[in-house]
């Protein structure tokens, strides 16, 4: 077991995890970044515990973490590597965990990834065979050891376990309530899947924080928590601000505050690691697990500096408050309003906000048929069930029947005959054309302000389009459900006959 993963599942000390980004190439200032501090906290009692090192961050080309991990791990510094599923198929995700195994890299934070930006002469094509639900039970699974079919008379033969250790990440800032839902759906679907602890995206309004804390109480959930903390300078609240990092959240009212800071003679650096600490002491206070904490251009100094002043001001933690409650217009709650942070049991319990839904004929006719024909246990079904029984050996009219899908659900649903359909789990709506990350689980943490696409900013995300289907009372049990990888030996293929006839993912469970 590595000691960060036991550190953390004993709860008896805070734990910091200290963000690097290396930078395209294989070597440079970008890249050995991370290898000067590694250096710098071997020699050191600082309470750092892990450096976490990015996976092609802003969808752009880096060096890849494990080798970083790996050079550290040399220093005797652990690493909490993240794996992104933006570039891998689950053939390349496996191989690359079992070559993190192999070396004993067994921290991950695992994350969806952000969307291409750039590449080799162009940019590079989006993979996202999996998502984060799916690479968190794949990873749990490699740790249990997979069976693969055996040889030699064996039925089958089981890969040697892992040991992995995997945290997930949530986005509490969305801006309306079908963001926040879906949000904490897919959470809950990582935690359910074996994730090991939560690190938030990036944000500066601690009621979005706390609200984390408040919805797992709420769910009777225990996994550990940690805070997020960015070193924020003017040139990154600048991008920040016009949401060009997807899921980090830096509002007008602090953009101002930042700018007004950068005046100073040091250019606003002590405003920024006195925010900083203050920030890391109202995680203390707040009881979080520990605190993710990263930052541009910050030295070794500057993050024992900040630590060391959380400690000194970590009894004053309640006074901090109100310097972090940059939230932008209209933004959302899920819980009421706690000034304090108090979390008594009133303001632990979430008050939906939307009375109404809009109307859909699309989504009733689809919830009808759904009920008459595609759910289990009826007439239609049974019916449905032996005509495709018919039609699979019947050749031309299996061709028919599934030209006539193929028009009903290209006009209806975009369908891009996967043969493994998931509309049942997203409000009647096709994950595979209408997110461009092929989310099956729940929504990326990348989208813009509003519940707008990372990668296309006029398209809506899906997830949210699903979740305003439903009130907000139904919306959790109706977009609840492990949604498995897509089998691509189903593609162009009938998902109807599939479904009848037990070949798609229903069957496979």
């Amino acid at each position: 077991m590595s000691i960060l993963r036991e550190k953390i599942s004993k709860r008896s000390e805070f734990i910091v995890t200290c963000e690097f980004v290396p930078g395209r190439g294989c070597s440079g200032a970008a890249v050995e970044e991370a290898l000067r501090f590694g250096e710098k906290l071997a020699q050191s009692s600082v309470p750092i515990h892990a450096i976490s090192i990015t996976d092609n961050p802003g969808g752009n080309p880096a060096i890849s973490p494990d080798v970083i991990a790996d050079e550290l791990a040399r220093m005797k510094v652990e690493s909490l590597v993240h794996v992104s599923c933006a570039g891998l198929n689950r053939n390349s995700f496996e191989s690359r965990l079992s070559g993190l195994a192999r070396r004993g890299l067994e921290n991950t934070l695992i994350i969806t990834g952000d969307y291409p930006e750039g590449g080799y002469r162009g940019v590079a094509k989006p993979v996202f065979d999996l998502d984060s639900v799916q690479a968190i039970r794949y990873l749990k699974d490699m740790n249990c050891g997979i069976e693969i079919p055996g040889g030699k008379g064996k039925e089958v033969n089981r890969l040697p376990a892992t040991g992995f250790f995997a945290a997930c990440a949530v986005n509490p800032f969305g801006k309306n309530e079908a963001e926040l839902i879906t949000q904490y759906v897919k959470l809950e679907k990582k935690i359910d899947a074996g994730a090991d602890c939560i690190i938030p995206n990036l944000g500066y309004d601690i009621r979005k924080f706390a609200e984390i804390q408040k919805y797992l109480k709420h769910r009777n959930i225990t996994l550990p928590l940690f805070g997020n903390c960015y070193v924020l300078s003017r040139p990154v609240a600048r991008i920040m601000n016009k949401g060009a990092i997807p899921g980090c959240v830096v509002s007008d009212e602090l953009l101002k505050v930042i700018e007004k800071e950068a005046e100073a003679p040091d250019k606003g650096k002590g405003a920024r690691l006195e925010r900083a600490a203050q920030m890391v002491a109202l995680f203390k206070g707040m009881r979080f697990q520990g605190v993710h904490l990263g930052g541009f251009g910050l030295k070794f100094d500057d993050f024992a500096h900040i630590l060391q002043r959380s400690d000194e001001i970590a009894g004053q933690w309640h006074d901090f408050i109100p310097n972090f409650q940059f939230a932008r217009k209209e933004d959302h709650y899920l819980f009421p309003e706690d000034p304090t942070l108090t979390f008594a049991a009133s303001t632990t319990i979430p008050v939906p906000a939307r009375k109404s839904r809009p109307f859909s004929i699309n989504f009733q006719m689809s919830k009808l048929i759904h009920h008459q024909v595609f759910t289990k246990g009826t007439p239609g079904f049974a019916l449905a069930r032996a005509y495709y029984r018919i039609a699979e050996k019947n050749r031309v009219l299996s061709e028919i029947t599934y030209f006539m899908e193929r028009m009903i659900k290209r006009v209806l649903f975009d369908c891009q005959e996967c043969g493994d359909c998931a509309i049942f789990h997203v409000g009647y709506l096709c994950p595979m054309s209408q997110c461009a990350k092929f989310q099956r689980n729940g929504p990326c943490g990348g989208s813009r302000p509003g519940g707008w696409c990372e990668a296309d900013e006029h398209k809506q995300c899906v997830w949210v389009r699903a979740c305003n289907r439903f009130s907000p009372l139904d919306a959790p049990g109706a977009l609840k459900g492990y949604v498995p990888p897509v089998n691509f030996a189903l593609a162009k293929t009938s998902s109807w006959q599939n479904y009848f006839l037990g070949k798609d993912h229903f069957a496979a469970g």
